[in-house]
């Protein structure tokens, strides 16, 4: 694991072509980590097998065909944790100013993402779906997301996965020689 660094760098510096590459994410302190790895062609079944073992006692894991893809997954999962705090911040604040303690406000803040994660992961449904069966036309729901549409907080969120996405190449740029 070294953001930015390139396996190319890293079998130079090892002197060895069995290099796998590894993007975790945070979650992964609590055993609920998404690590994404990318193997070198001299890294063999066993090898992946091997890794596929220790990565597990960290959460889940996705191999990735070729290096490049793991920019896209460190903007998606690597930065991602931040982006799940982000949204519960904001609920925990909005929860405040509408009249709850914050200690009242970050509970259910924190436990529905939790909720809606785990009814996300054990539903085969699209996330469209998901989000579709919370939402009433001219309910609260639909009031809360119509706002978020209309400032283009979807487009934005897109947007910023996309400049995380240029980041990471740019780092692997920078420090992969």
């Amino acid at each position: 694991m070294a953001a930015g660094i390139r396996s190319d760098s890293i079998a130079a510096w090892l002197g060895t072509e069995r290099i796998v590459r590894s993007m975790p994410n945070t979650p992964a302190l609590v055993g609920k980590g998404m690590t994404a790895l990318y193997a070198r062609s001299a890294v063999t079944v066993a090898d992946r097998d091997r890794v596929e073992q220790v990565i597990a006692t960290t959460g889940e894991h996705l191999w990735v065909e070729q290096e490049s893809q793991l920019d896209a997954v460190t903007a998606l999962s690597g930065s991602g944790p931040a982006y799940v705090f982000y949204f519960p911040e904001a609920m925990e604040q909005a929860g405040a100013e509408l009249g709850l303690s914050k200690e009242q406000a970050r509970r259910p803040a924190v436990g529905t993402f939790a909720g809606a994660s785990e009814l996300a992961r054990a539903s085969a449904d699209p996330l469209a779906t998901l989000r579709e069966r919370v939402t009433s036309k001219g309910g609260t729901t639909y009031a809360a997301l119509t706002s978020m549409e209309h400032d283009g907080v979807k487009a934005q969120f897109v947007a910023a996965m996309h400049a995380a996405c240029r980041r990471a190449t740019e780092l692997g740029d920078e420090f992969g020689s």
